[in-house]
């Protein structure tokens, strides 16, 4: 069943119609937040912002920058974990300020190569 659009309670609605519209309107808010993680999920993993001012270690890698997501929204991007044996960071967050929300890349677990074996799912809170 699809949503329906956002239900507008009315003076002369019914007791049964006003808790039939506040439900949808529950539901759209409800499921709308959860399509909201899910595309921050997906930009994450796609890369699908853009980096704006970048803060480099003295070994030039990217260690945070702020960014600018499809939708416009800014954020800070933020190197985590650092992997010193194969010199790369295994983790990261990157913010979503419009939504107060963080997408979080765990660390992942490399073999003796540095190839990564296991890779968390992203995470948003």
């Amino acid at each position: 069943m699809g949503l329906m659009t956002k239900q507008v309670v009315a003076i002369g609605d019914t007791g049964q119609q006003l808790v039939d519209k506040l439900a949808n309107n529950f539901d759209e808010l409800y499921q709308t937040a959860g399509a909201e993680d899910q595309a921050l999920k997906e930009w994450a993993q796609g890369k699908d912002y853009e980096l704006l001012v970048i803060t480099r270690d003295s070994e030039g890698r990217i260690t945070s920058s702020t960014v600018k997501w499809p939708d416009s929204s800014t954020g800070t991007f933020t190197a985590t974990d650092y992997n010193a044996t194969h010199e790369v960071y295994d983790g990261y967050t990157i913010t979503h300020t419009d939504s107060g929300k963080t997408v979080t890349q765990a660390a992942v677990t490399r073999n003796a190569e540095g190839a990564t074996t296991n890779k968390p799912a992203l995470t948003v809170a």
